[in-house]
């Protein structure tokens, strides 16, 4: 009854459920919004808000390949955004390993927001290049929502990271990335991607999101 009333309540205003600090992020909030919980920073939406409508249209770019997909790595695993749209949208049931920077995002999932799902991911605290570094193991879909509070990590400009991203992958796998383009420095490591990207992969596709998200899908 409690959480059906906050639901309820929470599309006239936020409803704060905890809020926390770790060393990667001094603020964090879970908050009920709009009848759903959502992970912010002081600056950013983390999981839940926009984020969620960029992967909610990338992933019409590769659903077929999600209708096969078998093994799944999410780089800024948040919490549990494409978890959700794998499970509620795709009816995924296979295997998804999660890579998040900020432990105390992942604590703040499995408290808040795990519950709710069938799907148990296996999630690790790394930063997503220390993980790939060492990674024998291959996906076919790999989803990358690495961010800074509202800037691009620096990763996606990084032609190493792109390699270790291929190298991750099956033979017929499937990369994809949001991004946000705000400045002409940000176009400028948008068009580097792309450019690193069309040098791996026989396709590559970007699609828009509103006024600064681009994505891109490669196969």
């Amino acid at each position: 009854m409690k959480e059906a009333l906050l639901r309820i309540l929470s599309w006239v205003w936020d409803i704060p459920i905890e809020k926390t600090s770790s060393p990667q992020n001094e603020y964090l909030e879970v908050v009920w919004s709009n009848g759903r919980k959502m992970l912010n920073t002081r600056d950013a939406n983390f999981s839940f808000g926009n984020g969620y409508k960029v992967f909610e249209t990338g992933m019409k770019l590769i659903s077929k390949e999600l209708q096969h997909a078998q093994n799944i790595l999410i780089l800024g695993f948040g919490c549990g955004s494409l978890l959700d749209l794998l499970e509620r949208t795709y009816h995924y049931n296979g295997a998804v390993d999660g890579v998040e920077y900020d432990s105390e995002i992942l604590r703040l999932f499995n408290h808040h927001f795990a519950p709710n799902y069938k799907l148990t991911p296996n999630l690790q605290a790394a930063d997503a290049l220390d993980y790939l570094k060492p990674l024998t193991k291959q996906y076919d879909i790999i989803f990358i929502d690495l961010f800074i509070e509202l800037d691009n990590s620096p990763l996606l400009a990084d032609h190493s990271f792109i390699k270790l991203l291929n190298h991750a992958l099956t033979a017929n796998g499937t990369l994809l990335f949001n991004t946000t383009v705000k400045t002409n420095s940000e176009q400028a490591n948008h068009s580097g991607l792309l450019l690193a990207l069309s040098n791996t992969f026989k396709n590559v596709q970007t699609t828009s999101f509103q006024d600064y998200n681009k994505i891109i899908a490669t196969s």
